[in-house]
């Protein structure tokens, strides 16, 4: 089974969708040059960074963990 690879404005636009709130393209990038999130499983691939869409969850862990992403008050984002 194909792994499916999203670009990190394809993150950001999907996790702003699901979220209902702004994920900037930017906010991920720095979480990747910080080594919050695994470089190894989003590689650099012909210039771009590349995201496996099964590591999503991860992403919104560390956005949430930065502060950058809060949770509402019925505990939901």
């Amino acid at each position: 089974m194909a792994v499916e690879l999203l670009s990190v404005s394809d993150v950001a636009r999907e996790l702003t969708g699901q979220l209902g709130r702004e994920v900037r393209p930017r906010d991920i990038s720095r979480l990747l040059y910080d080594r919050e999130l695994r470089d190894d499983l989003c590689p650099i691939v012909s210039g771009r960074r590349v995201i496996p869409r099964d590591y999503l969850p991860m992403i919104v862990m560390a956005l949430r963990r930065r502060g950058w992403l809060q949770t509402s008050r019925g505990g939901r984002p």
